[in-house]
């Protein structure tokens, strides 16, 4: 009886195995878009913005220079206590992974303020600051 059971946990572990291996050979890579304009980077931010209904009021935009060719936008973006940033930086993660863009995070003790840089092409491009405000209302996702 016990040897039925690896006998067939075997055929199965080898069956799953084989499977596995088709699906791999015969899979294709996900279709890569490359960005044309950074002005792409700051649609998929607002696009973001508008998915977790954060009015415009909340959100502001500077330009920092980095360097004579380079300049960077950095978004600043005011949210409630209980808004979850977390969400918004997956989300965003998200849209970005299409088009070969990253991003990276950093929380802020102890307000939990987030700091999120995108990167492309080993540069980060943009910055979005997710700042607690514990004077703004519930946002309703």
């Amino acid at each position: 009886m016990a040897n039925d059971k690896r006998t067939l946990a075997v055929v199965l572990l080898l069956f799953s195995c084989i499977t596995s291996a088709l699906l791999l050979w015969k899979a294709e890579p996900p279709n890569r878009t490359t960005l044309t304009s950074s002005a792409q980077l700051d649609s998929l931010i607002n696009l973001t913005i508008n998915d977790f209904m954060i009015p415009q009021s909340n959100v502001r935009m500077r330009s920092v220079k980095v360097d004579s060719l380079f300049t960077r936008n950095i978004y600043s973006i005011r949210v409630p206590r209980d808004f979850s940033k977390t969400s918004f930086h997956y989300q965003l993660h998200q849209e970005l992974l299409p088009f070969n863009a990253s991003t990276a995070g950093r929380v802020e003790f102890p307000d939990y303020n987030l700091q999120i840089h995108v990167i492309f092409n080993n540069k980060v491009h943009r910055s979005v600051f997710i700042i607690t405000d514990p004077l703004l209302q519930q946002i309703h996702q």
